[in-house]
């Protein structure tokens, strides 16, 4: 077991989950108190918020041993895309939860339409 995942670590696949993780206890964390001061919290969104992020987790984690079963290193290239494509949707759910919270994060959505933009003309 301990050889089937050091060619992940030799990539730095680990670390960019545990990245995505941190991104997702933040995000937890801030939709959490973005919730309390909008006084949209119930116990019926948190709970269904808490089972999105352990099942993420768990789709996150599956494809760690996939990516090795794809020949000619490709699948580590399609890991490394899904948990940067993820990470890049917990920094933008973070932001929105921030811009509830009554903090100002224009820059942001700036951000997301220059990059819209570029991939809408690079297809």
């Amino acid at each position: 077991m301990k050889l089937i995942f050091q060619e992940l670590l030799d990539q730095d696949v680990l670390y960019l989950l545990a990245l995505l993780c941190l991104a997702m206890f933040l995000d937890m964390v801030s939709g959490m108190i973005a919730a309390k001061v909008t006084h949209e919290f119930t116990s019926k969104i948190g709970i269904n918020g808490i089972l999105r992020k352990v099942s993420s987790l768990l789709l996150l984690l599956f494809f760690l041993p996939v990516s090795l079963l794809i020949p000619l290193k490709a699948g580590i290239g399609l890991l490394y895309t899904f948990y940067l494509s993820y990470l890049f949707m917990e920094i933008h759910s973070i932001l929105e939860n921030y811009q509830k919270m009554g903090i100002d994060a224009k820059w942001y959505q700036d951000f997301f339409k220059t990059i819209q933009e570029y991939l809408k003309k690079h297809r």
